[in-house]
């Protein structure tokens, strides 16, 4: 069994990562600015309040943990639209996380470092996006996830540490950020309330949670090193994924597109090859699209009845 250190973990991706390491036995120590979503689990981990600024402080017990593994999930800003073009993306992450690689390289045992990136860094496509695809950038997000990507990755040749950068695409699923647009529908549909939206034209990729949890935990697990899309690799149109989830609920919202609400600095193609990863890991995504949206429905179902 494995000692891994989990920064951001109390996140949507992080909290459910930390949980399926937690079943398979593992030492868990996560710095994030909240604990709300491991609230059940804090009882089994090392849990320390931690923003990005805050990684020196805990140098001490980072050192005493000597993690084997590293997963950073820590940023700042990024799961709003009014963030994705603010400089702060940059000085509020880039330089502590690399910082956080300094302090892993003053650790008498090196650990394996799993960087999560971001769909954003490809920027502008056009076709399946493979791992080989050149990184275009159109906001300040993405090219700040790319920009420590290639800091990262150097740092860690440098300091003899094994590199793994995952580019998750559309993750969706019980407990995602109450602000991404699959939760804000949901509990919207549920409640019939008009919704007001772009032309939902953008082609996507969306993956399961719980697939998404399978493939990072399989690679890591792994002796393959490098960078990783972890997508479904199926392509759904926006619209498409909005009717379905109107039709599984069976809600009465009235839906206004409007050409007027296009959001800009993102790619109207967001989807991915998944076929490095489930060749180093011998899987594949075990959640359809629907089936994915039925549990999520369910889950919020749940979530309004025990909070009436």
């Amino acid at each position: 069994m494995k000692k891994i250190l989990i920064t951001g973990g109390n996140g949507f991706l992080g909290s459910n990562l930390v949980k399926r390491l937690l079943n398979e036995g593992h030492s868990i120590y996560v710095l994030s600015r909240s604990n709300i979503n491991l609230k059940d689990v804090l009882n089994n981990i090392k849990f320390d309040f931690a923003s990005n600024k805050d990684f020196s402080l805990y140098k001490k017990d980072i050192y005493e943990f000597s993690p084997d593994m590293v997963f950073h999930f820590g940023w700042n800003g990024g799961n709003n639209y009014k963030d994705i073009n603010d400089v702060s993306q940059f000085y509020n992450n880039v330089g502590y996380s690399i910082e956080l690689l300094n302090i892993l390289n003053d650790l008498p045992k090196k650990p394996k470092f799993i960087g999560i990136g971001s769909f954003s860094e490809y920027g502008e496509q056009k076709n399946i996006i493979s791992e080989e695809a050149l990184e275009l950038p159109l906001n300040l997000y993405g090219l700040s996830k790319f920009t420590f990507k290639k800091y990262s990755e150097m740092l860690c040749r440098q300091y003899g540490m094994e590199w793994v950068w995952v580019r998750p695409c559309y993750v969706y699923g019980p407990k995602d950020v109450s602000t991404r647009l699959i939760p804000t529908l949901t509990n919207k549909f549920l409640t019939d309330q008009p919704v007001k939206l772009d032309k939902c034209d953008t082609i996507i990729d969306y993956i399961y949670i719980d697939d998404f949890i399978d493939f990072i935990y399989n690679l890591t697990f792994s002796n393959h090193t490098g960078t990783y899309n972890i997508c479904s690799g199926q392509e759904y149109e926006l619209k498409y994924v909005i009717s379905q989830l109107y039709d599984l609920i069976n809600s009465k919202s009235d839906i206004i597109f409007e050409d007027t609400n296009e959001k800009l600095s993102i790619s109207k193609y967001i989807c991915g090859s998944n076929e490095k990863i489930k060749k180093v890991t011998n899987i594949d995504c075990k959640i359809d699209l629907k089936t994915g949206l039925i549990k999520t429905i369910n889950y919020y179902k749940n979530e309004r009845s025990s909070n009436s």
